[in-house]
């Protein structure tokens, strides 16, 4: 899927980025588009001189600095920058490499860019290049020219530089920017521990927040369909079958679920709150306290499971980023925070695994106060199980079992690997299911 999400460029080729046509670029010259702040035609491909290859690099930064677009390699323009021919390029799987090579080599920090070709439909090596690339939260973005750093934008349709002012206000909009979302997810965490009965069981939280935000409107039809989605659905990483949506509905300017069998009350093993701009917040059961004393009120520690803790954060992470993507259009990267709730000194944490039928204690420390983890992930790998999916689980639940002296969750590796000894036996076959639909690796290995 496309990283770059655009109304406004999708209204103009009449699709999605992603399955735009042959007829639909050539459409632009009958229409007499003319080129924008987000839309450039180049008549040919790049070059192989070095200037030619700074330009195909300048201006994907340029739209990278500034708000996103869309570069079409194969259409010509007039003197008034309108579309006026559509000569089209030679495809080829080597230009593309070529390009991502050249950006890849002279763009610092990389940004994200998709190149998508367009082939006739007469002419399977013949038509057009859409260079596909969203605005980035990580800007600006420099291009090495002679030995020194630019930093380029597009200024309606010509790129300019930054100068050294605009520069350092970029660098420090960027940082600012981080926190913000950082500060954004804490906010929508609170928001969703509002909702959750805390008194017997310990949750997982996982908030998400699109770097660039999407949008959907919130209707009834929305409604209707988000229930077809959810509705008596496990939305675990690996389905434990007990543990469902029950109720779907709305809150200001989002979609709520949760596991209530009403209106009333609050929830008890799963909640979710999904905003328009495609953020949103997950929070499943990793712990009942109940099963470990008779009055879970007076409980003064929570047995946080490994293996419920991942398979929380698996599935939380999918169920959020399929709503930014696919509902929302956000696409690009998103800040995501995960912790436990609730942890305090009177209502310690320890974590523990149940695989050999009894509860050991994993890790030498207990939590005094909520764990947490974050990180900043592609929002497509996320959203379809895989081996980046599983990666992403593994960022954040090492983070937060290290807050109980143990150095990495055991279920999976940083590289998208799954450990499968270290998933319970009545599970393991499951697990393998998912892994070979989604061409995760599985492997044996035993942590010493």
């Amino acid at each position: 899927m496309v990283a770059l999400r655009s109304r406004r460029l999708e209204r103009l080729f009449a699709a999605r980025l992603d399955s735009v046509s042959h007829t639909q670029v050539t459409a632009l010259v009958d229409n007499q588009v003319t080129e924008h702040y987000d839309l450039d035609f180049k008549r040919g491909l790049y070059g192989g001189k070095d200037s030619d290859k700074r330009d195909l690099a300048g201006d994907v930064a340029a739209m990278a600095n500034t708000a996103g677009g869309v570069i079409v390699l194969g259409v010509d323009e007039d003197d008034q920058a309108r579309a006026c021919a559509a000569p089209g390029v030679e495809l080829s799987d080597g230009e593309v490499g070529r390009i991502r090579q050249i950006v890849s080599s002279l763009v610092s920090p990389l940004p994200t860019f998709d190149v998508l070709p367009v082939p006739s439909p007469e002419q399977d090596h013949h038509g057009f290049f859409l260079i596909a690339v969203p605005r980035s939260p990580n800007a600006p973005h420099a291009v090495l020219v002679n030995n020194a750093l630019r930093f380029p934008r597009r200024n309606g349709t010509t790129t300019t530089y930054l100068a050294e002012p605009e520069v350092a206000t970029a660098y420090r909009n960027r940082f600012t920017g981080m926190q913000s979302r950082l500060d954004e997810a804490t906010r929508y965490e609170a928001d969703l521990i509002q909702r959750l009965d805390t008194s017997a069981t310990t949750f997982a939280i996982v908030t998400l927040v699109p770097d660039v935000a999407g949008g959907f409107t919130l209707d009834t039809k929305t409604l209707k369909g988000f229930k077809d989605e959810v509705l008596h659905k496990d939305p675990f990483g690996v389905q434990l079958g007990h543990t469902v949506w029950y109720r779907a509905s709305v809150g200001s300017g989002r979609l709520v679920a949760d596991d209530r069998m009403s209106g009333k009350g609050t929830a008890t093993r799963l909640a979710s709150e999904l905003y328009e701009s495609g953020a949103g917040s997950f929070a499943a059961i990793v712990a009942n306290r109940e099963a470990m004393v008779p009055n879970a009120a007076s409980a003064a520690v929570s047995d946080v499971d490994d293996e419920y803790l991942f398979n929380a954060l698996w599935g939380g992470l999918r169920f959020l980023a399929q709503h930014a993507r696919d509902r929302a259009a956000a696409g690009g990267h998103a800040t995501v925070r995960a912790s436990i709730w609730p942890v305090s000194n009177s209502l310690q944490a320890r974590l523990v695994q149940s695989r050999r039928h009894f509860r050991d204690q994993i890790g030498d420390q207990q939590a005094e106060r909520p764990p947490y983890a974050s990180a900043v992930f592609d929002i497509d790998g996320l959203a379809e199980d895989g081996e980046p999916l599983i990666a992403a689980s593994a960022v954040l639940a090492n983070g937060i079992v290290q807050h109980f002296g143990q150095p990495e969750a055991l279920q999976a590796t940083t590289d998208g690997t799954i450990r499968i000894k270290y998933w319970h036996h009545e599970v393991q076959q499951r697990v393998r299911a998912v892994a070979q639909g989604g061409a995760i690796t599985v492997t044996e290995e035993i942590v010493n």
